[in-house]
This record gives structure tokens, C-alpha cells and sequence, in this order.
């Protein structure tokens, strides 16, 4: 097993082809009806995870885990490609869905949605076993739940009891996410041994932070706080402060999330301006870990684009309101 990213990137190229383009989802978008939208994706690289989802008593909820398998499958591969630091460096990437999953655990019990639900709601492709993800789902707290993902010996596994804590103390979500975010970064940077990676963490970093004084912002009575810095971006903790009046510090991404006239619209700047990044990356480091970075998101946003068309057509709303949802 390979620790370099030459022959890495060799084969992710390959699978990058087999990505849907354009045409695919148009074809997907022009389906008359869901039955015709699953034919369509039967054409695809996708068939060989379809076949629990065309039967009689079949819906969303059977499409919904043939995506997942689809996305988890995905990423174990290009996994399995590397070794030694490259592995580590593509673990950071897919540690993301780790945090996300966390994230969602976490919001879960505290509003008490219930095991189920919050199980649905989990994107497959991290690192975490699916094991200790449903068993911390089933917790009723999340001090538990930590302590549930801290047997599995995951390197998150200190953030998520910190953020507990923290929200023990404040009642305030933003703390608890926080804190997994402070964790996640912390971690990322430390195994990143390649510049482009960490140019990109950089960049993601100063877009979490403005996405966070975005929340602060849109909370009543709240003032920006350093202890909500996510440290190892552009911005220092001063700038990150500066935030919170709208300073930028002269970057115009930035400034875009800033001023964006909703947190959902904001976070819409935020995945475009991380999109674009990882492309740059990608054109910038050829035989780095920029091809799989843009490779990853990439297939996630083909997973996420497909699971709104499936509604849509499901539900037999107009192509056109489906088609602004996709491209939002």
C-alpha cells in the first residue's frame, strides 16, 4: 500500500470519471415520475446498491440506504488505497462526516428526537464504527453518548465530552458544536503534513468562523466570545472577534457569509466558497491530497443533489422548484 499520493490519486481519478455529470442529473431532473427517475439511475454507476429500492412496498427510506451504502462504499475505497501518512491525511477528510454525525447526535438529544430518527439523519462515510454511532444515538444524554465514543477510541471522542460539558454549563448548542469543531481542526492540522491540505483546512477554518459569528449574531442578547474561535485559520482571535461587527479583514468570502441576509443563505456563500477552494487545491497540487479532497466533496454533493431529486420526484413536485433546490 502506496504512501504517496501518485498512484492515490491514479485510481481516484479514475473513479472521479464515474462521477454523474451534468447530462445525468438532467436526465434525472427530466424523469416523468420516481419509478422513471430510479430507471434512470439504474443506467449508472449506481445500479449495482439499487436493487432494494425498486420493489413493490419500496420508497425513499430504500433509496435513502442505497445512496448511503453508495457513499460509504466510496469512501472506504479510496481509503484502502493509501497507507502510512497519506491514510492518516484522507482519515482527517472523512473525519468531517465524523463531526458532522456527531453534531447531529448531539442536537438530537437535546431535543429529544428519539434513537430512530436521529440514526436517519446520519451520513455514512466517516470513520466512526456505525456501531458506536447508533449506540450513541440510543444514549438519553449526551455525557453518555460521549462516553459511548470514547470506547470506540475515536480521536474526537475528548471534543464531544468537552462540548457536553460546556453545554451543561450554558444551555447553548453553539458551545457543544463549537467544541467538536475546536476538536476536529485541532486534530486535522496535526496529522496534516501536506501544504495544500493545510491551505484548505486554513480556508475552512476561516469559513466555520464566520458561520459561528453568524450564529452568535442571530442570538438574542449574545456577544462575540473567544472561546467560540476555532483556532488555525487566517484569523487571529482578534479577527474573529472583529466578526461579529462585520469586519472581514478584507476577505471578500468572508464578508459574502457576513452579509448573506440569512444563516441558510449564508451557509449556501459557504459551500460555494469551500467548492471553489477545494477545485483550486485540486488544480494547484495535482500529486497531493487535493484530488481526493475535491473528489470527496464532489461525491457528496452528486449523494445530496440525487436524494432531493428522489423527493421531488416522489412527491411529484414541478421539475423547476426541484431544479432550484438542487442548485441552491
Amino acid at each position: 500500500m502506496p504512501d504517496d499520493y501518485s498512484y492515490i490519486n491514479t485510481r481516484v481519478r479514475v473513479m472521479r470519471t464515474k462521477l454523474l455529470d451534468g447530462r445525468a442529473l438532467d436526465s434525472a431532473l427530466a424523469a416523468g415520475s420516481y419509478q422513471e427517475f430510479l430507471r434512470v439511475l439504474t443506467e449508472t454507476d449506481l445500479a449495482s446498491n439499487l436493487r432494494e429500492t425498486t420493489g413493490e412496498s419500496a420508497g425513499l427510506s430504500e433509496l435513502d440506504q442505497a445512496l448511503s451504502q453508495n457513499l460509504f462504499a466510496t469512501s472506504q475505497k479510496v481509503l484502502h488505497f493509501a497507507d502510512g501518512d497519506a491514510k492518516r491525511e484522507i482519515q482527517a477528510l472523512l473525519m468531517k462526516w465524523d463531526l458532522v454525525n456527531l453534531k447531529t447526535i448531539a442536537r438530537g438529544i437535546v431535543n429529544s428526537r428519539g434513537a430512530d430518527n436521529i440514526i436517519q439523519s446520519l451520513v455514512p462515510g466517516g470513520t466512526i464504527k456505525p456501531s458506536a454511532l447508533q449506540s450513541a444515538a440510543q444514549s438519553s444524554e449526551l455525557q453518555s453518548a460521549a462516553a459511548t465514543i470514547a470506547v470506540s477510541g475515536h480521536p474526537l471522542a475528548r471534543a464531544l465530552r468537552e462540548g457536553a460539558l460546556a453545554y451543561g454549563s450554558s444551555g447553548r448548542l453553539l458551545d457543544l458544536e463549537v467544541a467538536l469543531d475546536q476538536g476536529y481542526y485541532r486534530y486535522a492540522l496535526s496529522v496534516a503534513r501536506n501544504t495544500s491540505l493545510r491551505r484548505y483546512l486554513s480556508r475552512e477554518i476561516d469559513v466555520t468562523n464566520a458561520l459561528i459569528a453568524r450564529a452568535v449574531r442571530g442570538q438574542a442578547g449574545a456577544a462575540m466570545d473567544s472561546r467560540l474561535f476555532v483556532a488555525g485559520g487566517t484569523l487571529d482571535a482578534a479577527g474573529y472577534t472583529r466578526l461579529g461587527s462585520g469586519d472581514a479583514g478584507g476577505q471578500a468570502d468572508i464578508a459574502a457569509i457576513l452579509e448573506a441576509p440569512g444563516l441558510e443563505e449564508a451557509e449556501v456563500v459557504a459551500r460555494t466558497v469551500l467548492d471553489r477552494s477545494a477545485r483550486n487545491v485540486a488544480a494547484g497540487d495535482p500529486e497531493g491530497v487535493g484530488i481526493i479532497l475535491d473528489f470527496l466533496r464532489r461525491k457528496e454533493i452528486e449523494i445530496a443533489k440525487l436524494r432531493l431529486i428522489a423527493r421531488g420526484k416522489f412527491y411529484d413536485l414541478p421539475v423547476e422548484q426541484i431544479r432550484k433546490e438542487v442548485q441552491a
